[in-house]
């Protein structure tokens, strides 16, 4: 993330005189660059608040039991 945000920047710098170009790669890559430094992703900003999906969706039983990886003798 961060060096798509340091090719980002570049573009928005060499592109100044545009600013239709200019401005949201600039935004981008000061997203990304969040995102790089803080492990933040902006998608988090579109998901909805919602209730979490329950864990059995479809219905059949569980059948939940400690799992032991030690060999026995």
């Amino acid at each position: 993330m961060a060096i798509t945000s340091v090719f980002l920047t570049a573009v928005s710098l060499s592109s100044l005189n545009q600013p239709w170009c200019a401005i949201p790669a600039g935004v981008c890559a000061t997203f990304l660059a969040i995102g790089a430094i803080t492990g933040w992703c902006p998608t988090q900003l579109v998901l909805s608040r919602e209730d979490p999906t329950p864990v059995n969706t479809l219905g059949y039983d569980e059948a939940r039991q400690p799992i032991d990886i030690h060999s026995r003798p």
